[in-house]
């Protein structure tokens, strides 16, 4: 009788395991998944001022067509990223081809002094802020749930329950720095 309460006591510790490993589990999954919408909520902020910023400079610097183009590009396979391994090489072509953008911009004068061309790059320098806040909050919370995936006890289990490590989001090297804004530091 004794040894049948022993492991009927061990069954029932273990499925209490089990159950608040899963629970914590799920709780960091969600966490990196409402992460990751933030950081899909500024990526499209700056997507939408992407073609605002493109007429801005078009109106001064009309021959520039192949970085117009290339900004397009840039910008469409962006939108089309899916996930965070997808979006940081999408999103580091989009700042390389925004920062040639601004140098392009900033070397007409007229266009330089145009207001709606500083609004727009200071927008552009606070929603690479932003994003750079978005990737550090998903990126801390990844992390944590990859941490907890791959130690011990859960490592055991979280793959057959399809608890898998997720993917960084990373900046590549060329998009470290945020283009900055006429009279502002970089980000």
């Amino acid at each position: 009788m004794i040894a049948f309460a022993v492991l009927l006591a061990t069954v029932v510790v273990l499925f209490v395991l089990l159950v608040v490993s899963y629970n914590g589990l799920v709780r960091l999954r969600n966490k990196v998944v409402e992460a990751w919408s933030g950081i899909e909520v500024q990526l499209q902020r700056r997507h939408d001022l992407i073609p605002n910023l493109v007429e801005a400079v078009r109106g001064y610097a009309a021959h520039e067509r192949e970085l117009f183009d290339q900004v397009a590009a840039a910008r469409t396979l962006a939108q089309a990223a899916d996930g965070p391994a997808e979006a940081g090489p999408a999103e580091a072509a989009v700042t390389v081809a925004l920062g040639r953008l601004v140098a392009v911009g900033e070397s007409y004068p007229d266009l330089r002094a145009s207001e709606n061309f500083v609004a727009l790059q200071h927008q552009l320098a606070e929603t690479e802020n932003e994003i750079a806040a978005a990737r550090r909050i998903f990126n801390g919370n990844v992390q944590i749930y990859n941490t907890r995936v791959e130690t011990f006890p859960n490592a055991i289990w979280a793959g057959s329950f399809g608890f898998v490590a997720a993917d960084f989001f990373e900046a590549e090297p060329a998009a470290r720095q945020a283009p900055s804004a006429v009279g502002l530091p970089a980000a």
